[in-house]
């Protein structure tokens, strides 16, 4: 491995606690241009609470320093975000909307965690299970996908110039150039046999497009 591509980073863990990781700096396009995008490759054990994985959890504090005007729309368990959103009515979350009313109600954030169903497959499975009767004013529905390019829009739009958006899933989309957009960096977070690799996409909006009035 050309040692070039490698940094040294202090990150802070859960417990307050410092620790040295080694990132790969990787040459990736991004929004047109050819730039060098941190990308790290650490296992840990799956969780159905996302936030809980070490590597995923000590990331997120690196960016959620203050958690006000911070927003969730698929907060579960976990969350560190002030303003928080989860479908079931059992997890503790302020709010207990379909997201996309739940991100259309919003003005502002400084950043958003964006953690949701990772296939039309699970958003079935979540949006089966109770919720269907949110969903009579719009006509965008979560096992459609311009309900989740409508989700994203919202987000785009709450946004400040500046501030984070931290997407997780199964490939590094994330937020996007189109929505104006640039990767801060990567973390692949395999979990070992047949699971899928859990990924999370740290994007910085710049500004224009979309910008809070």
């Amino acid at each position: 491995m050309d040692k070039q591509n490698l940094h040294t980073e202090n990150l802070i863990n859960t417990d307050g606690e410092s620790r040295q990781v080694e990132l790969l700096v990787t040459p990736l396009t991004n929004a047109g241009l050819k730039t060098n995008i941190p990308m790290r490759r650490i296992w840990a054990m799956p969780s159905k609470w996302t936030f809980t994985i070490k590597p995923i959890r000590e990331l997120i504090f690196k960016y959620v320093k203050d958690p006000s005007n911070w927003v969730d729309p698929f907060a579960g368990e976990n969350s560190p975000a002030e303003i928080t959103n989860d479908l079931n009515p059992d997890r503790p979350a302020k709010f207990h909307l379909d997201a996309l009313e739940f991100l259309q109600q919003q003005t502002y954030a400084e950043g958003v965690l964006y953690d949701p169903p990772y296939s039309f497959t699970q958003a079935k499975e979540c949006y089966d299970s109770y919720g269907k009767e949110l969903f009579v004013e719009h006509d965008k529905k979560p096992t459609m996908m311009n309900y989740w390019s409508s989700c994203k829009n919202e987000i785009a739009r709450i946004v400040k110039p500046g501030g984070i958006v931290i997407s997780f899933g199964w490939n590094t989309n994330g937020m996007g150039k189109g929505r104006n957009f640039e990767i801060v960096e990567i973390l692949i977070v395999p979990h070992g046999g047949d699971k899928n690799d859990t990924i999370v996409t740290v994007e910085r909006k710049l500004a224009g497009l979309f910008d809070p009035q």
